[in-house]
């Protein structure tokens, strides 16, 4: 049975565990995503949907056409991201988890908009989009 996996925006209000280890783990270089958290690139888990367990109620905001990100609105930390486009899978950010040096990324998405003096010399698969096909 896998371990679960603990985690909390900076001032606790919401918590989430996940009940099973993460089906993939990407590095996104995206626009949106640098934009939404301030980083160069962030680092996705990728969960069943039914796996995920939260306390607390997350804040929800439409951030484009089918993408729906959750945040806690008393302090701010960026918590997850779910598509229209892939029914039943939640990403959260890998940060959040207080076993997060379990959760070790596999690849790498949307690398042609990566930062051009972030080198990427991991050996891990380059995607230049999506990681996972959408539906529609």
């Amino acid at each position: 049975m896998p371990r679960e996996l603990h985690g909390r925006c900076f001032c606790s209000a919401i918590r989430v565990t996940a009940k099973a280890e993460p089906f993939q783990v990407s590095w996104c270089h995206c626009r949106d995503c640098r934009r939404q958290t301030g980083a160069p690139a962030v680092v996705w888990a990728g969960f069943a949907t039914a796996d995920i367990e939260w306390q607390g109620s997350p804040k929800r905001r439409q951030s484009s056409p089918g993408i729906t990100r959750a945040f806690c609105d008393q302090c701010g930390t960026p918590l997850s991201y779910e598509d229209a486009r892939l029914v039943g899978e939640t990403y959260i950010h890998a940060g959040i988890f207080d076993e997060a040096d379990r959760i070790v990324p596999d690849r790498h998405a949307y690398v042609t908009s990566k930062l051009f003096w972030l080198h990427l010399e991991d050996g891990l698969a380059k995607f230049d989009t999506t990681t996972r096909e959408r539906l529609g």
